[in-house]
């Protein structure tokens, strides 16, 4: 599974978020040049620099401090750890959920199983 990494270029107060993806860096709306594909890094964050950043985003640095300049940021969103805790959560969710709609329904039918097999509650707390 190919996880997908966007770069977040700041400069002062503006930041924007790019995706690193051959196809996203070839239509950047942005852009001054046409950033050429077959030249990226093949580790994908390598290409989150502030050449990229000034490329991608021109007028990001406009109505910034004089000294501020583009501060590149690699990162990463849907880990596969990350969808695991979402789709265990979803499940002990709908568990519950079937649980607590069929626990009326259930209740009678172990209270006969137990007659029938002769498990009798001595004491109940």
């Amino acid at each position: 599974m190919d996880v997908t990494k966007f770069c977040k270029c700041t400069c002062g107060q503006n930041s924007t978020i790019l995706e690193l993806t051959k196809f996203a860096l070839s239509h950047l709306p942005h852009a001054t040049e046409p950033i050429d594909v077959d030249t990226l890094m093949p580790n994908v964050c390598m290409n989150c620099t502030k050449l990229l950043c000034g490329l991608a985003e021109p007028d990001l640095c406009d109505g910034a401090a004089v000294d501020d300049d583009y501060v590149p940021l690699c990162f990463q969103r849907d880990s596969v750890q990350d969808k695991l805790i979402v789709v265990g959560f979803l499940v002990l969710v709908g568990t519950l959920l079937v649980w607590s709609a069929v626990r009326s329904r259930v209740g009678p039918i172990v209270e006969r199983v137990r007659n029938q097999y002769g498990y009798n509650v001595v004491a109940q707390t």
